[in-house]
């Protein structure tokens, strides 16, 4: 009888218990329904009990993109902690347009409810991280106390710096704040780094004590200060830079600073690490002296004299960044360095500086004996775009030979006038130039070339013209070209 009453109890139970999950699933199908749904207070009921629960996201997943979309106006209906709490967990979702309309929630609603915004900068996912930065910069500075708040939260902070450093010099004194109060070292070097970023000049004094760290974290004010590059600072980045011991990274942007404070002294000593042993710091040093401009023109003179081939191919990187008439001069004089990797370097810094001085000088190039050379200055002056055609126009009436008695000089004038050609053929203005080029005798097979390259349409009756040409190289040329422009 006692087994009888066991089993009916048992039984009862799995009942129980298999009526309850049944029930349950029929309670959220429910939910989830009215969370979809048309009816905005059923939908506003059905997200408050279902952001409670930690399935929330799945749940609602199950539904097809335009019922997801549909939660977004249910969120901003609340325009609560629980609204941005259900658009937060939407900037989750796989399908880029229910993002971009749970942004839109969030900027309308989250304003109100910063608290709860802010709780996606500590979110485990990248899309409600960013998300949430992006909200809080659109806000605005109402943002900044929140973020400051979430900025001493480490979970939060990666976020929250990204937010702080948008806001730029607004965030400095809430950050200086932080820096003096803390206690927890990381805390400090991550308000170091944010300031460092955000570069105003307010930090320097209060950065400067923290100098006295071991080198691993004294990297981090360094790079900060560098990152700053107040002139009042300038005595400890020239020893940093000059100093094997600091950290490279740290070493690299104190040259970077450096060069944007630009005296004598910084330059000077910019100069000096274009040989440093640490290559990271040398190119560095590049850079920093590009970024000085005019003011490093001197010191880069210098420097192209050096007896090392790294200083002058790093004088050369600096050169292609200051778009000065002396930068051309100097590159031209590079040109003529003994090792052809110079040589191309400063063919390749003339396309960059872009400057009409140039032309001239990389249409000599197009003569070069290193072949590596002339394609540089094919790429520099297709580089340099329309106002380099006249020039270039002008290089394939005067390379193109006229007569045929020197053999090795026909043969220079050729391959330099199919590298004009080349050069015309890359500059997109130059189309109309070339079709009429290709009816003047002398330079109709270079400019026919470079249109042939072009698969240009227009001169399609040039090539069937080229047809008739006593010439069997050049009928044979413009077969392949109507063969390509066949349809």
């Amino acid at each position: 009888m006692s087994q009888w009453i066991v089993r009916i109890l048992f039984g009862t139970a799995v009942a129980f218990i298999i009526g309850s999950a049944i029930w349950n699933n029929i309670v959220t199908n429910r939910l989830i329904e009215e969370a979809t749904g048309r009816d905005l207070e059923a939908q506003k009921r059905a997200l408050t009990l279902l952001s409670e629960r930690e399935d929330f996201f799945d749940l609602i997943q199950s539904r097809r993109p335009p019922r997801r979309l549909r939660v977004a106006v249910g969120a901003e209906s609340l325009r609560n902690a629980v609204g941005v709490k259900v658009a937060l967990a939407m900037l989750r979702d796989p399908e880029p347009r229910v993002r971009d309309r749970f942004l839109q929630a969030l900027l309308k609603i989250g304003g109100d409810n910063l608290d709860a915004l802010a709780e996606g900068l500590k979110h485990p996912d990248a899309n409600v991280k960013n998300g949430t930065v992006k909200v809080m910069v659109q806000l605005g500075v109402r943002c900044l106390p929140i973020a400051l708040k979430a900025f001493e939260n480490a979970d939060a902070r990666p976020a929250a710096t990204e937010v702080l450093v948008q806001f730029g010099s607004a965030s400095v004194l809430g950050l200086i704040e932080i820096l003096e109060r803390a206690t927890d070292e990381g805390l400090k070097l991550d308000a170091i780094t944010a300031l460092g970023r955000i570069g105003d000049r307010r930090a320097t004094n209060v950065l400067l004590p923290y100098l006295t760290l071991p080198t691993e974290k004294k990297r981090v004010v360094l790079v900060a200060l560098g990152t700053i590059a107040d002139p009042r600072a300038e005595p400890i980045l020239i020893q940093a830079l000059r100093s094997p011991a600091e950290d490279p990274d740290a070493r690299a942007q104190v040259a970077l600073g450096l060069g944007q404070i630009g005296t004598p002294s910084a330059i000077r000593t910019l100069l000096n690490a274009l040989g440093d042993a640490d290559l990271q710091v040398a190119d560095a040093a590049a850079q920093g002296l590009q970024k000085a401009g005019a003011r490093a023109l001197d010191a880069l003179a210098q420097a192209l004299n050096d007896p090392r081939v790294g200083v002058r191919l790093r004088a050369v990187t600096a050169l292609s960044g200051i778009a000065e008439a002396r930068s051309v001069a100097l590159l031209r004089r590079a040109l003529l360095d003994a090792d052809a990797r110079v040589q191309r370097a400063a063919t390749d810094a003339l396309g960059v500086v872009g400057r009409p001085e140039a032309i001239p000088v990389l249409i000599e190039s197009l003569h070069a004996a290193d072949g590596g050379v002339v394609l540089s200055a094919v790429r520099s002056l297709s580089r340099i775009g329309a106002p380099a055609i006249p020039a270039l126009l002008n290089a394939l009436r005067e390379f193109s030979p006229a007569d045929s008695s020197d053999p090795m000089n026909m043969a220079n004038r050729v391959a330099a006038a199919y590298f004009a050609a080349l050069a015309l053929r890359q500059i997109p203005e130059a189309e109309p130039a070339l079709l009429r080029a290709a009816q003047e005798p002398r330079i109709r097979r270079f400019a026919l070339i470079a249109l042939k390259e072009r698969r240009t349409p227009a001169a399609r009756p040039l090539f069937e013209q080229a047809l008739q040409s006593p010439d069997p190289a050049l009928r044979q040329f413009a077969r392949e070209a109507l063969m390509q422009l066949a349809p």
